[in-house]
Protein backbone atom coordinates (compact mmCIF):
# COMPACT_ATOMS: atom_id res chain seq x y z
CA UNK A 1 0.00 0.00 0.00
CA UNK A 2 1.28 3.29 -1.14
CA UNK A 3 2.41 6.03 1.59
CA UNK A 4 -0.68 7.90 0.73
CA UNK A 5 -3.10 5.29 1.03
CA UNK A 6 -1.82 4.60 4.37
CA UNK A 7 -2.63 8.17 5.46
CA UNK A 8 -5.58 8.14 3.86
CA UNK A 9 -6.67 4.72 5.97
CA UNK A 10 -5.48 5.91 9.24
CA UNK A 11 -7.67 9.00 8.77
CA UNK A 12 -10.21 7.00 8.13
CA UNK A 13 -10.25 5.68 11.36
CA UNK A 14 -9.94 8.68 13.46
CA UNK A 15 -12.77 9.71 15.25
CA UNK A 16 -13.53 13.34 14.81
CA UNK A 17 -13.68 16.18 18.13
CA UNK A 18 -17.67 16.14 17.55
CA UNK A 19 -17.91 12.03 17.86
CA UNK A 20 -15.62 12.37 21.23
CA UNK A 21 -17.86 15.37 22.53
CA UNK A 22 -21.05 13.05 21.30
CA UNK A 23 -19.73 10.02 22.88
CA UNK A 24 -18.86 11.97 26.10
CA UNK A 25 -22.04 12.64 26.48
CA UNK A 26 -24.11 9.72 26.06
CA UNK A 27 -22.24 7.77 27.92
CA UNK A 28 -22.85 10.65 30.97
CA UNK A 29 -26.40 10.91 30.44
CA UNK A 30 -27.30 7.46 29.29
CA UNK A 31 -29.95 8.75 26.85
CA UNK A 32 -29.93 10.17 23.22
CA UNK A 33 -32.62 12.59 23.62
CA UNK A 34 -30.26 14.10 27.14
CA UNK A 35 -27.37 14.04 25.10
CA UNK A 36 -28.98 15.70 21.89
CA UNK A 37 -30.35 18.54 24.43
CA UNK A 38 -27.18 19.27 26.39
CA UNK A 39 -25.16 19.51 22.67
CA UNK A 40 -28.26 21.47 20.99
CA UNK A 41 -27.96 18.93 18.14
CA UNK A 42 -31.07 16.52 17.07
CA UNK A 43 -31.94 13.03 18.62
CA UNK A 44 -30.97 11.68 15.11
CA UNK A 45 -27.35 13.06 14.61
CA UNK A 46 -26.06 11.56 18.07
CA UNK A 47 -27.36 8.21 16.65
CA UNK A 48 -25.95 8.81 13.66
CA UNK A 49 -22.48 10.16 15.30
CA UNK A 50 -22.43 7.07 17.16
CA UNK A 51 -22.75 4.51 14.34
CA UNK A 52 -20.32 6.54 12.46
CA UNK A 53 -17.49 6.26 15.29
CA UNK A 54 -18.37 2.62 15.75
CA UNK A 55 -17.44 1.93 11.91
CA UNK A 56 -14.40 3.79 12.33
CA UNK A 57 -13.21 2.50 15.77
CA UNK A 58 -14.42 -0.93 14.41
CA UNK A 59 -16.01 -1.54 18.26
CA UNK A 60 -19.41 -1.94 19.78
CA UNK A 61 -19.83 1.41 22.20
CA UNK A 62 -23.08 1.07 24.06
CA UNK A 63 -25.81 -1.69 24.58
CA UNK A 64 -29.60 -1.24 25.68
CA UNK A 65 -30.62 -2.19 28.49
CA UNK A 66 -34.28 -0.85 30.06
CA UNK A 67 -34.28 1.61 27.93
CA UNK A 68 -31.09 3.27 28.56
CA UNK A 69 -27.86 2.82 26.93
CA UNK A 70 -24.82 1.52 29.14
CA UNK A 71 -21.63 2.07 27.59
CA UNK A 72 -19.24 -1.22 26.94
CA UNK A 73 -15.74 -1.14 28.10
CA UNK A 74 -14.77 0.08 24.70
CA UNK A 75 -16.40 2.99 24.97
CA UNK A 76 -15.33 3.75 28.92
CA UNK A 77 -11.59 3.05 27.37
CA UNK A 78 -12.17 5.38 24.19
CA UNK A 79 -13.55 8.11 26.58
CA UNK A 80 -10.64 8.08 29.13
CA UNK A 81 -7.96 8.61 25.73
CA UNK A 82 -9.99 11.34 24.51
CA UNK A 83 -10.50 12.63 27.73
CA UNK A 84 -7.61 14.80 27.93
CA UNK A 85 -8.58 16.60 24.57
CA UNK A 86 -11.30 18.04 26.75
CA UNK A 87 -9.44 19.00 29.69
CA UNK A 88 -6.77 20.87 27.03
CA UNK A 89 -10.06 22.43 25.51
CA UNK A 90 -10.97 23.70 28.90
CA UNK A 91 -7.11 25.25 29.96
CA UNK A 92 -7.36 26.99 26.63
CA UNK A 93 -11.25 28.79 27.41
CA UNK A 94 -9.77 30.18 30.94
CA UNK A 95 -5.79 31.23 29.48
CA UNK A 96 -5.06 34.40 30.90
CA UNK A 97 -5.14 36.25 27.60
CA UNK A 98 -8.78 35.98 26.88
CA UNK A 99 -9.83 39.44 27.74
CA UNK A 100 -12.24 40.03 31.03
CA UNK A 101 -15.91 40.33 30.48
CA UNK A 102 -16.88 43.50 30.81
CA UNK A 103 -19.80 43.34 33.48
CA UNK A 104 -19.68 39.81 33.47
CA UNK A 105 -22.30 37.31 36.33
CA UNK A 106 -21.19 35.04 38.45
CA UNK A 107 -23.84 33.06 39.57
CA UNK A 108 -23.29 30.96 42.65
CA UNK A 109 -25.09 28.49 45.06
CA UNK A 110 -23.75 27.41 48.50
CA UNK A 111 -24.78 25.99 51.45
CA UNK A 112 -25.43 27.99 54.79
CA UNK A 113 -22.42 27.02 56.97
CA UNK A 114 -19.94 27.26 53.22
CA UNK A 115 -21.32 30.55 52.68
CA UNK A 116 -20.96 32.17 56.12
CA UNK A 117 -17.54 30.99 57.23
CA UNK A 118 -15.96 30.47 53.63
CA UNK A 119 -17.86 31.95 50.93
CA UNK A 120 -18.96 35.50 51.62
CA UNK A 121 -15.23 36.34 52.37
CA UNK A 122 -13.86 34.87 49.29
CA UNK A 123 -16.67 36.59 46.64
CA UNK A 124 -15.88 40.06 48.87
CA UNK A 125 -12.40 40.03 47.93
CA UNK A 126 -12.85 38.34 44.28
CA UNK A 127 -15.59 41.68 44.34
CA UNK A 128 -12.34 44.08 45.16
CA UNK A 129 -10.29 42.15 42.22
CA UNK A 130 -13.52 42.05 39.68
CA UNK A 131 -15.43 44.98 40.14
CA UNK A 132 -17.26 44.84 37.40
CA UNK A 133 -18.24 41.33 38.15
CA UNK A 134 -22.02 41.21 39.18
CA UNK A 135 -22.74 38.31 42.06
CA UNK A 136 -25.70 36.59 42.26
CA UNK A 137 -25.52 34.14 45.50
CA UNK A 138 -28.24 31.24 46.52
CA UNK A 139 -27.79 29.59 49.58
CA UNK A 140 -29.90 26.53 50.13
CA UNK A 141 -29.16 22.92 50.88
CA UNK A 142 -26.99 20.62 49.03
CA UNK A 143 -29.20 18.93 47.18
CA UNK A 144 -30.66 22.27 46.38
CA UNK A 145 -27.18 23.17 44.86
CA UNK A 146 -26.72 20.05 43.06
CA UNK A 147 -30.03 20.73 41.45
CA UNK A 148 -29.54 24.34 40.30
CA UNK A 149 -26.33 23.85 38.86
CA UNK A 150 -27.31 20.30 36.91
CA UNK A 151 -30.48 22.83 35.72
CA UNK A 152 -28.18 25.42 34.10
CA UNK A 153 -29.97 27.91 37.28
CA UNK A 154 -26.45 28.59 38.55
CA UNK A 155 -22.72 28.72 36.70
CA UNK A 156 -20.96 27.26 39.96
CA UNK A 157 -21.79 26.37 43.37
CA UNK A 158 -19.81 25.34 45.94
CA UNK A 159 -20.27 21.88 48.66
CA UNK A 160 -19.00 19.35 50.78
CA UNK A 161 -20.08 16.64 50.11
CA UNK A 162 -23.44 15.20 48.13
CA UNK A 163 -25.19 12.18 45.86
CA UNK A 164 -23.70 11.19 42.50
CA UNK A 165 -25.16 13.33 39.98
CA UNK A 166 -25.01 13.19 36.45
CA UNK A 167 -25.89 16.63 35.30
CA UNK A 168 -22.44 17.77 37.41
CA UNK A 169 -19.29 17.09 38.18
CA UNK A 170 -16.54 17.70 41.47
CA UNK A 171 -13.75 19.65 40.85
CA UNK A 172 -12.19 19.31 44.72
CA UNK A 173 -10.49 22.03 47.01
CA UNK A 174 -10.01 21.07 50.08
CA UNK A 175 -9.70 18.20 52.25
CA UNK A 176 -10.62 17.17 55.69
CA UNK A 177 -11.27 14.56 58.33
CA UNK A 178 -13.75 14.44 60.74
CA UNK A 179 -12.80 16.45 64.20
CA UNK A 180 -14.71 16.48 67.65
CA UNK A 181 -15.52 19.85 68.20
CA UNK A 182 -15.57 21.03 72.20
CA UNK A 183 -15.21 23.36 74.64
CA UNK A 184 -11.52 23.52 75.71
CA UNK A 185 -12.75 23.81 79.22
CA UNK A 186 -14.18 20.32 79.21
CA UNK A 187 -12.15 17.39 80.86
CA UNK A 188 -12.58 15.53 77.26
CA UNK A 189 -9.74 18.45 75.94
CA UNK A 190 -6.90 16.73 77.17
CA UNK A 191 -7.41 13.64 75.00
CA UNK A 192 -5.16 13.86 72.00
CA UNK A 193 -7.28 11.15 69.78
CA UNK A 194 -11.08 10.21 70.33
CA UNK A 195 -12.15 6.86 69.13
CA UNK A 196 -16.10 5.63 68.90
CA UNK A 197 -15.11 4.03 72.26
CA UNK A 198 -14.71 7.13 73.72
CA UNK A 199 -18.71 8.06 73.36
CA UNK A 200 -20.45 6.28 75.38
CA UNK A 201 -23.08 7.96 77.30
CA UNK A 202 -21.16 11.24 76.61
CA UNK A 203 -23.31 13.63 75.34
CA UNK A 204 -23.53 14.49 71.59
CA UNK A 205 -24.51 17.10 69.30
CA UNK A 206 -25.12 15.11 65.66
CA UNK A 207 -25.53 16.04 62.47
CA UNK A 208 -29.12 14.76 61.23
CA UNK A 209 -29.44 11.02 59.51
CA UNK A 210 -29.46 12.41 56.16
CA UNK A 211 -25.86 12.85 55.65
CA UNK A 212 -23.44 10.27 55.22
CA UNK A 213 -21.34 10.91 57.70
CA UNK A 214 -23.64 11.02 60.47
CA UNK A 215 -25.11 7.29 59.00
CA UNK A 216 -20.84 6.14 58.81
CA UNK A 217 -20.89 7.66 62.58
CA UNK A 218 -23.82 5.52 63.46
CA UNK A 219 -22.11 2.12 62.31
CA UNK A 220 -18.43 2.59 63.94
CA UNK A 221 -21.19 3.23 67.64
CA UNK A 222 -22.71 0.17 66.32
CA UNK A 223 -19.60 -1.68 66.06
CA UNK A 224 -17.87 -0.69 69.22
CA UNK A 225 -20.90 -1.42 71.26
CA UNK A 226 -21.04 2.31 72.45
CA UNK A 227 -24.31 4.71 72.97
CA UNK A 228 -23.70 8.21 72.73
CA UNK A 229 -25.74 10.30 74.79
CA UNK A 230 -27.30 11.90 71.34
CA UNK A 231 -28.84 15.28 72.94
CA UNK A 232 -29.56 17.67 70.00
CA UNK A 233 -29.49 16.73 66.10
CA UNK A 234 -29.26 19.70 63.69
CA UNK A 235 -28.48 20.38 59.74
CA UNK A 236 -25.55 22.25 59.55
CA UNK A 237 -22.02 22.45 61.08
CA UNK A 238 -22.37 25.61 62.28
CA UNK A 239 -25.53 24.91 64.20
CA UNK A 240 -23.58 22.19 66.06
CA UNK A 241 -20.58 24.59 67.01
CA UNK A 242 -23.08 27.09 68.57
CA UNK A 243 -24.77 23.83 70.87
CA UNK A 244 -20.82 23.30 71.45
CA UNK A 245 -20.07 26.71 72.54
CA UNK A 246 -22.85 27.25 74.95
CA UNK A 247 -21.69 23.85 76.61
CA UNK A 248 -24.52 21.61 75.30
CA UNK A 249 -21.85 18.73 74.82
CA UNK A 250 -19.35 17.57 71.67
CA UNK A 251 -19.62 17.26 68.02
CA UNK A 252 -17.94 15.56 65.28
CA UNK A 253 -18.13 17.04 61.92
CA UNK A 254 -16.37 18.76 59.44
CA UNK A 255 -13.74 21.31 60.65
CA UNK A 256 -13.90 22.87 57.19
CA UNK A 257 -15.01 26.02 57.27
CA UNK A 258 -15.99 26.21 61.28
CA UNK A 259 -12.67 26.64 62.69
CA UNK A 260 -12.46 29.83 60.73
CA UNK A 261 -14.13 30.93 63.59
CA UNK A 262 -11.35 30.97 65.65
CA UNK A 263 -12.83 31.19 68.95
CA UNK A 264 -10.40 31.13 71.51
CA UNK A 265 -12.61 28.35 74.15
CA UNK A 266 -13.08 26.38 71.13
CA UNK A 267 -11.16 23.65 70.36
CA UNK A 268 -10.82 20.37 67.77
CA UNK A 269 -9.50 16.95 68.08
CA UNK A 270 -8.73 14.34 65.38
CA UNK A 271 -11.68 11.04 65.37
CA UNK A 272 -10.42 8.14 64.52
CA UNK A 273 -11.03 5.90 62.18
CA UNK A 274 -10.80 9.09 59.87
CA UNK A 275 -13.86 9.67 58.22
CA UNK A 276 -13.21 12.16 55.08
CA UNK A 277 -14.35 15.18 53.61
CA UNK A 278 -14.16 16.49 50.10
CA UNK A 279 -15.40 20.10 49.66
CA UNK A 280 -16.03 20.86 46.28
CA UNK A 281 -16.79 23.35 43.38
CA UNK A 282 -19.74 21.69 40.98
CA UNK A 283 -19.59 22.53 37.39
CA UNK A 284 -21.86 21.51 34.80
CA UNK A 285 -21.14 18.04 33.23
CA UNK A 286 -20.90 18.82 29.60
CA UNK A 287 -19.86 22.55 29.45
CA UNK A 288 -16.98 24.22 30.17
CA UNK A 289 -17.17 26.89 33.18
CA UNK A 290 -17.93 30.37 31.92
CA UNK A 291 -14.72 32.84 31.84
CA UNK A 292 -15.97 34.63 34.78
CA UNK A 293 -16.74 31.28 37.18
CA UNK A 294 -13.16 29.77 36.07
CA UNK A 295 -11.29 33.02 37.21
CA UNK A 296 -13.29 33.01 40.39
CA UNK A 297 -12.07 28.70 41.10
CA UNK A 298 -8.57 29.94 40.33
CA UNK A 299 -8.95 32.64 42.73
CA UNK A 300 -9.85 30.16 45.64
CA UNK A 301 -7.13 28.42 45.18
CA UNK A 302 -5.15 30.81 45.36
CA UNK A 303 -6.41 32.63 48.11
CA UNK A 304 -8.33 30.27 50.11
CA UNK A 305 -6.76 30.28 53.96
CA UNK A 306 -5.01 27.58 55.69
CA UNK A 307 -6.38 26.42 58.87
CA UNK A 308 -4.14 23.67 60.67
CA UNK A 309 -6.89 21.14 60.29
CA UNK A 310 -7.55 20.77 56.39
CA UNK A 311 -5.56 20.45 53.32
CA UNK A 312 -5.67 22.98 50.78
CA UNK A 313 -5.88 21.53 47.56
CA UNK A 314 -4.03 24.61 45.36
CA UNK A 315 -3.16 23.82 41.89
CA UNK A 316 -5.31 22.98 38.93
Amino acid sequence: MSPSKIVEAEETRRPSLRELEILRALITLGKTTAAAAKLNISQPAVSRAIAQLEERTGLVLFRRESGRLLATAEALALQKEAEPIFQTLERLERARWRPVDIEANLRIACPPTLALHFLNGMLARFSMQEQNTRVHLEIGSGIDVITKVADGETDLGLIDGGAHHVGVRFIPFRLAEAHVMMLKSSHHYAREIFEPKDFDDVPLIALVRRFPSRIMLDRLFLGANVTPRILIEVSTAAAAYDFVRGGAGLSIANPFPISFRGDPDVGFRPFRPVIPYETSFILPAMTPPTPVARRFIDFVRQHQDEDGYTTALRNT
